[in-house]
């Protein structure tokens, strides 16, 4: 028992003193580094966290580092690389790490901005394109319709052309003398069953071979006059 609270009482002690230990101040942090050139050069100081890199000055030597970047590779060149040790390239280090990501934000609200507009262009010839479609839609369903009307339009049609032509009246004509013709007989059939005995003119629809010489149109108008005294 004696040995445990021994071992705790140090412990207490020890954390007491450790506890008691002053806090470095962000001044203290910071290591001197003096140039190998002599007394003339600056002292520039080392800040060891990225919080203490706003504090660091930039000296009129420095200007020489403005142009130097992130993607620099500082350990192929000794002389860079003691420069980088002695805290000349920490202000540029440090004015990079707040205005690259700025800039990036900038392209990127630019290249989001193109984006946008590229959308709303390609939105509103999607859109007439879908009007334009839709019309086209409108036009082939009326031509669909308007070849079905053609359609049952047609043989109506062609029956009337038919009758207004030359050929149909004509024929016409031919079936009306051949039904006369046929009921003349027909009548004169009859009148020779009733009345064996008598006699009949000559049939008018005999064909005689002097007929062919007479000359005659095919059309001739109807004339309906009284026929002439001789």
């Amino acid at each position: 028992m004696r040995r445990h609270k021994s071992r705790h009482d140090k412990g207490e002690s020890r954390s007491h003193s450790k506890g008691n230990e002053p806090a470095a101040s962000s001044e203290e942090l910071e290591t001197p580094v003096e140039s190998d050139e002599g007394g003339a050069s600056p002292v520039h100081y080392r800040p060891r966290y990225m919080k203490d890199l706003f504090k660091t000055k930039v000296h009129k030597d420095d200007a020489r580092w403005r142009g130097l970047k992130n993607l620099t590779k500082v350990w192929n060149d000794s002389s860079t690389v003691e420069e980088f040790e002695r805290g000349l390239l920490h202000p540029q280090l440090a004015r990079e790490l707040y205005t690259l990501p700025s800039e990036r934000l900038e392209a990127s609200k630019k290249e989001l901005g193109e984006v946008r507009i590229n959308l709303a262009e390609i939105q509103r010839l999607l859109k007439e394109m879908r009007v334009r479609a839709r019309k086209m839609d409108d036009e082939l369903l009326q031509a669909v319709k308007a070849l079905e009307n053609a359609r049952a339009e047609l043989p109506r049609q062609s029956i009337d052309c038919y009758k207004e032509s030359t050929g149909f009246k004509e024929g016409l004509k031919r079936m009306g003398r051949v039904t006369y013709e046929y009921g003349y007989r027909v009548a004169l059939a009859r009148f020779h069953a009733l009345h064996p005995d008598s006699e009949d003119e000559e049939d008018p629809f005999t064909i005689h071979p002097e007929d062919d010489l007479v000359s005659m149109e095919r059309q001739q108008a109807f004339d309906d006059s009284d026929p002439s005294e001789s």
